[in-house]
């Protein structure tokens, strides 16, 4: 007996892939926490499981990506030096590199949450943590690997991506912009 195809999100919750009629013919794949009805014991050939910074999980096609894995590996690198009580996460989507930041949190959440050890602290912060969008890095020229800088912009009137600056490497980018991120300073780039 094969088993179903399951995914548990960083969050810990458990999803079973189902299948079901699609609307005009054909199946659909898609995750629900049912363990019971149509469940699929494979993924679809050419489609792979997506897990969305904030845990949300797609059966999606399979995505190439235009971003080099040592380009992500150095931003992780870069990300995880950063300190304060802002958590990062990072999501790659085909010649865009996004990072998401989980805001901060008030004195009185932090204050209540010291009474537990630091690694239940780190697991319950990850686990709950809502992420939204703050910086990306769009590759432009995929030959000299230059990559314009934009951050999200939260005016009302806008709630967009703005651009903070000219194309350059990545790591130039990372070097000049990742000190900004959870400072006052990340709302005057522009």
């Amino acid at each position: 007996m094969t088993t179903p195809v399951t995914h548990t999100t960083r969050k810990g919750k458990t999803y079973y892939l189902h299948t079901g009629p699609k609307r005009g013919g054909g199946v659909q794949y898609f995750f629900a926490m049912k363990s019971s009805g149509s469940l699929a014991k494979q993924l679809p050939d050419g489609f792979e499981i997506f897990e969305t910074v904030n845990g949300q999980v797609f059966v999606r096609r399979k995505q190439a990506s235009l971003i080099r894995d040592e380009e992500t590996a150095g931003i992780h690198a870069q990300i995880a030096k950063l300190r304060g009580d802002i958590l990062y996460r990072i999501e790659v989507r085909g010649d865009t590199l996004t990072i998401y930041d989980s805001g901060k949190r008030s004195s009185g959440e932090l204050e209540t949450l010291m009474r537990l050890s630091p690694q239940k602290l780190a697991e319950l912060r990850e686990r709950f943590a809502y992420y939204q969008p703050a910086m990306r890095f769009i590759l432009v020229d995929g030959e000299k690997r230059l990559f314009a800088p934009e951050r999200f912009c939260y005016r009302g009137s806008v709630d967009d991506w703005i651009s903070i600056g000219r194309p350059e490497t990545i790591k130039k980018l990372a070097a000049k912009y990742f000190v900004h991120l959870g400072r006052d300073s990340f709302f005057e780039l522009y």
